[in-house]
């Protein structure tokens, strides 16, 4: 249609129009001021076709019709702006229900997307207001890439895989009006920007920050979304006690510094928690197991602490990928991932110990650039596949761990699993109970092998509190392992 017309159907229970051939569109609109309403609109199945596809056209409006089995239901694209899409069904179509590329300032109302790839699906597409449609029972619900300024207004997202995505790649890409009568499987999107000195309502389905600070998230559960928390551009802020399943990234750090995430849980997501290009953090009791594809993700992220974290059974338990530097991992557990803890060659003085890592299938961990330090100068990390000896049973190997990839090596290998900071009184062998061969360390620390103890080795054998290493400190510890006495 390369002129103003009007198009009137019955109705799309009346009149189907089918493609001619499938791979060209069944209404290809090039002019302006066209309507088109009222039909069942099917049969464009090749790549690039759609059942209504309006080219560098304004001012038309689609409505009442019903499109579906296309590749794309109904494609708005190069800048086809100023237009008004209300009313339709976009179901069953091979990509994308509806699709606005490179086309603005259009409204989207009252439409119904589902059992799409994509519902609603915004690329390099501005300025444009999608109020009260229904996104549901697709693989992407509504999905915003590269596009800023958009308005959504009530719009309801449910059964979807990822029920709400906003992917882009530039902060003002990230600049959206999104009110909290959006909702993904019944619960609010809160979608923050420029904000500050606020906690997220605990009624959120979906957590977007965007260049706030002092922000608070804290005891949610966020589900089938693209990322359950987001933040961008946003400092100073806390993630606490959020609980994430089934989302591509559970928790989403992009150009995000000086946040703390703590007592988190992420499991069967893509990644687990993912810091993009975000420095000074800090990790901290948090979860991430159960087939995430990272457990805990950093890229090109920086001088943060991670510290007392799991990661299980994941591809990658922890990974710090590319131009990762100056970080301290400590007392994290890494289990049953393929990878426990890899370090790509670009990520380098890192600090890492008091470390478990534990029966990880490929490697516990894998180091390509040897420039980073695997122990503390007295403490190293535990190793599941260490075969070192320990002859004087201070719980420390003799011999060193080489970590796999390059040059780094473990020179002080823990020979039982980190527990904690501080040792239990009398635990010299740091194996968790207490055995007579506690007491023979302490009886030997007592005859002058002090010098060659660490500061906590030496206040776990002081169980008596006087401040130093006697033959009695042993004797109490002999009988607290036979259960005479306790400690």
């Amino acid at each position: 249609m390369d002129k103003r017309i009007t198009l009137i159907g019955d109705g799309a229970d009346v009149v189907t129009v089918r493609a001619a051939d499938a791979g060209d569109h069944v209404f290809e609109v090039t002019a302006d001021w066209v309507n088109i309403s009222g039909f069942t609109v099917t049969g464009a199945t090749d790549d690039w076709t759609a059942g209504i596809h309006l080219y560098n056209a304004d001012h038309c409006s689609v409505s009442e019709n019903n499109v579906s089995n296309n590749r794309d239901g109904v494609h708005m694209g190069c800048y086809s702006n100023n237009n008004t899409l209300q009313n339709n069904t976009a179901s069953d179509n091979s990509c994308r229900g509806i699709y606005l590329s490179s086309s603005s300032n259009n409204t989207l109302q009252n439409n119904n997307a589902s059992n799409n790839d994509y519902g609603i699906c915004l690329s390099h597409s501005s300025n444009n207001t999608l109020q009260d449609n229904t996104a549901d029972s697709n693989d992407y619900g509504i999905c915003i890439d590269d596009s800023s300024n958009n308005t959504l207004q009530s719009n309801t997202m449910s059964g979807n895989t990822y029920n709400f995505d906003v992917s882009s790649h530039s902060l003002s890409h990230y600049i959206q009006n999104i009110d909290a009568n959006n909702t993904v499987d019944g619960k609010s999107i809160y979608y923050w920007v420029d904000q500050q000195d606020k906690q997220i309502p605990d009624d959120a389905g979906m957590v977007g920050v965007v260049n706030s600070t002092n922000i608070t998230v804290k005891d949610l559960t966020l589900t089938n979304n693209t990322q359950g928390v987001l933040f961008v551009y946003t400092g100073n802020s806390r993630i606490e006690n959020v609980t994430t399943s089934d989302n591509r990234d559970s928790i989403y750090l992009w150009y995000s510094n000086n946040n703390t995430l703590t007592s988190n849980t992420a499991s069967n997501n893509s990644r687990g928690i993912y810091l993009w290009y975000s420095n000074n953090n800090m990790l901290s009791d948090n979860t991430a197991n159960s087939n995430n594809y990272g457990g805990i993700f950093l890229v090109h992220s920086s001088s943060s602490t991670l510290t007392s974290n799991t990661a299980s059974d994941n591809n990658l338990g922890i990974c710090l990928y590319t131009s990762c530097n100056n970080s301290t991992l400590e007392n994290n557990n890494a289990l049953y991932n393929e990878f426990g803890i890899l370090l790509d060659s670009s990520s380098s003085n890192n600090t890492l110990y008091h470390n478990n890592l534990i029966n990880n299938a490929y490697d516990n961990a894998y180091d390509y650039s040897g420039t980073n330090t695997w122990d503390s100068g007295t403490d190293g990390n535990y190793w599941s596949d260490y075969n070192g000896t320990d002859p004087d049973g201070d719980g420390i190997g003799n011999d060193p761990y080489p970590i796999p990839g390059g040059e780094s090596v473990d020179r002080f290998p823990l020979m039982h699993p980190w527990t904690g900071g501080t040792l239990l009184k009398g635990d010299l062998n740091r194996d968790g109970i207490l055995t007579p061969a506690d007491a023979a360390i302490a009886l030997q620390i007592a005859a002058g092998g002090s010098t060659s103890c660490d500061p906590a080795t030496l206040a776990a054998a002081d169980v008596s509190g006087d401040d130093r290493v006697t033959s009695l400190d042993a004797l109490m510890i002999l009988q607290a392992a036979t259960a005479a006495r306790d400690v």
